[in-house]
């Protein structure tokens, strides 16, 4: 339950989500949260992340074991990821093995990423699939509703900063698992 959307317009990236966090029936915003945001800063890159909430912390728990990556491109995030999935399964006995839960052959992140740096813009799926986007992306509960907002607005604002700013502003409005203030960083 949440948003998140990078845009890249006249050489300017940025990255922005919603603060809204869910844990069950219980609503917390990161103003009340310490240290808490849906992106992060890694390395060169902002990843951002949409999905369980203890993906936070076993993110984060991973990323500090590791030196920073370097994502500059799909196969490279992907080899990320890929690591990432690995040690899910070895260190973080937690998280339960997504492959007998459907139809898919693959097993699951259950969780979906979003990484913003000066190489680009990539989305990692749940499944795995790592795409590079030329312009903009969004993943979360909000994405239709933010892609929607990006469709409209990108030929129409100068702005990378307001162009997700709107898109995440638009899921807010629309999706029941998004909400609180927006927050937005420059991707350098």
């Amino acid at each position: 339950m949440s948003i998140v959307v990078a845009v890249k317009k006249r050489n300017r990236t940025f990255i922005a989500a919603d603060t809204l966090y869910l844990t069950g029936p219980q609503k917390d915003y990161t103003a009340d949260l310490v240290g808490r945001s849906k992106v992060r800063k890694i390395g060169n890159s902002w990843v951002g992340l949409a999905g369980w909430s203890v993906y936070q912390n076993i993110f984060d728990h991973y990323v500090k074991r590791q030196r920073d990556p370097r994502m500059n491109t799909e196969r490279a995030v992907f080899d990320f990821f890929l690591k990432f999935w690995k040690s899910l399964r070895r260190n973080y006995t937690l998280v339960k093995d997504q492959r007998d839960s459907g139809d898919s052959p693959f097993s699951d992140l259950d969780s979906s990423f979003l990484v913003a740096n000066k190489f680009g813009i990539f989305d990692v799926h749940g499944n795995m699939t790592v795409w590079e986007h030329k312009h903009y992306c969004a993943i979360g509960s909000g994405s239709q509703y933010a892609y929607g907002a990006l469709h409209a607005l990108y030929e129409r604002l100068p702005s990378a900063e307001d162009i997700a700013i709107q898109a995440v502003q638009s899921a807010i409005r629309f999706d029941d698992g998004c909400g609180g203030p927006v927050e937005c960083f420059q991707v350098k």
